[in-house]
């Protein structure tokens, strides 16, 4: 009798539970059909009404992406065209500007610049605000609306205004578009005896194999036994990338990156499976806030791990999981399914911080070397060392978009081509750089010419340099320099060991 009535209770249980659940599936369905209705009479309403005529697919594909954009900055829908250019951007060539674009408070922005593209000789930089594309706002369009908008034949023009912190009022750019060549290494050298340079801008499909030779030119030709390896301006790209890139360097089966997301498929984690490249060396990575994505993934694992020291400034914060879904018109929906962890368990993903309230939390985490050194874990990644990044002032970047420095240069080169490799810029010749600006209708005063003469004359010689000599003289300018650089070559000189290079950061 008490089985029987036990037996009944359950069954009753189990059937009010059903029910329940049942009701409220049904409620959610009820509630999205409501919603379609209540939409698609809203559409109706507009095509038969509306006081001039509308194209309903634009307007679906707006109210698609205004729902994603919700979400966060990249997840959107994807038509076949904007698809198409997003696969031409990771292989291949194409005629743009050189930048790396992404969204910020609503604005379109710039991560990072490509060297030697028309984006770095007109002075665009990290951070920059695109605020207009031939007089059109662009708040509130989407990344790939606004690479539709960039692109275009090599040789054509595009304007732009961009607006950088401490400017009053935008400032307009003419940039002429050019082939753009997405190389994954852009510079490799022997800075002395004991140390190489890496200049890695991009994680193409090509990036393990192209890093894999510049090392092995560095150790087994140039015989360097230290390493700098800039990740400043690489805007990251494939996952898979990063991963075979960081796996050079770390001991085999640790981990390297885990992506975590709301569904079970989501959460993965990717360990080193090689044993790392010419074993355990001094290494420093310099990296800035135009380091993102799969760059970011390199840098938090090897500072997880107490690898290489970082030195720069904090990175972009760009670390989630975009996955791509097939739709029947031939589009994708590009969705973040999931947020990239470095190994010590830190979110990559600013945006994410910033959501939940953590862009401001205190160091709770740590590395997971001998050392275990606080972390900061609000999102993205922050250096081990931090050295202020050279800020292009307003005249600077108004001679840049004039083209100032380069004519000048193409001047002067042909009164004395015979120049000498380690010439330094003369009064006379900053005379004849304000003379060249004035000509072309730039308008400054003199007070103003003579603040900003250092970085002036800094620039004009890199102009000269690169006209002269090509990428190799202008990189070898840069560095010799460049205060990051400076700063990393510093540590190095003083340490044999990867221990020895940890001394001096608490």
């Amino acid at each position: 009798m008490n089985k029987r009535r036990l037996t009944l209770g359950l069954l009753a249980i189990v059937l009010l539970s059903a029910t329940w659940v049942g009701s409220r599936l049904w409620a959610g369905k009820t509630n999205i059909y409501t919603s379609l209705e209540v939409f698609q009479r809203v559409l109706q309403i507009t095509r038969d009404t509306y006081v001039s005529d509308v194209e309903l697919d634009e307007m679906i594909e707006d109210a698609m992406n205004g729902m994603l954009r919700e979400l966060d900055p990249y997840s959107m829908y994807m038509n076949p065209e904007a698809y198409e250019n997003l696969s031409i951007s990771m292989q291949g060539e194409f005629g743009g500007l050189g930048i790396t674009i992404g969204i910020t408070d609503d604005w379109l922005t710039v991560i990072s610049p490509l060297e030697g593209t028309p984006a770095s000789a007109v002075g665009l930089q990290a951070g920059d605000k695109i605020v207009e594309i031939e007089g059109e706002s662009t708040e509130g369009i989407t990344t790939d609306e606004a690479v539709l908008k960039l692109r275009g034949e090599p040789g054509t023009d595009v304007t732009i205004s961009i607006w950088r912190n401490g400017m009053d009022d935008p400032m307009e750019l003419t940039i002429t578009r050019a082939i753009i060549k997405l190389n994954a290494v852009n510079h490799v050298a022997r800075l002395t005896p004991e140390t190489g340079y890496v200049k890695f801008s991009k994680f193409s499909r090509t990036a393990r194999e192209e890093m894999e030779q510049a090392i092995d030119s560095l150790f087994q030709k140039e015989g360097v036994t230290k390493l700098i390896l800039d990740v400043r301006m690489n805007s990251g790209g494939y996952l898979g990338e990063g991963v075979d890139v960081s796996d050079m360097f770390l001991e085999r089966d640790l981990e390297i990156v885990q992506t975590r997301g709301r569904i079970p498929q989501s959460l993965r984690t990717y360990r080193a499976h090689e044993d790392p490249l010419y074993g355990d060396y001094p290494m420093i990575i310099l990296a800035d806030r135009g380091s993102a994505s799969a760059a970011e993934i390199l840098t938090g694992a090897l500072q997880d791990w107490e690898r290489a020291l970082v030195i720069g400034d904090t990175t972009f914060g760009k670390g989630s999981v975009q996955t791509l879904f097939p739709l029947s018109d031939s589009g994708r929906l590009k969705l973040t399914t999931a947020h990239w962890y470095t190994p010590s368990g830190r979110c990559i993903d600013k945006h994410r911080a910033e959501q939940e309230g953590e862009e401001n939390e205190s160091a709770t985490l740590h590395t997971l070397g001998k050392r275990k050194r606080e972390l900061y874990a609000g999102g993205a990644i922050a250096p081990d060392i931090y050295v202020e990044t050279e800020k292009l002032n307003d005249l600077t970047t108004l001679f840049l978009s004039k083209h100032v420095f380069f004519a000048y240069a193409v001047d002067y080169l042909s009164a004395d081509p015979d120049i000498d490799p380690d010439f330094s810029i003369t009064d006379e010749m900053l005379a004849g750089l304000a003379d060249e600006a004035r000509e072309r209708e730039v308008e400054f005063t003199d007070a103003e010419f003579a603040e900003s003469g250092e970085q002036l004359a800094y620039r004009l010689r890199l102009q000269i340099v690169a006209q002269k000599w090509g990428d190799a003289g202008r990189y070898q300018a840069i560095l010799e320099d460049d205060p990051v650089v400076l700063k990393a070559l510093e540590l190095l000189s003083k340490v044999e060991t990867t221990a020895e290079l940890f001394s001096y950061v608490q």
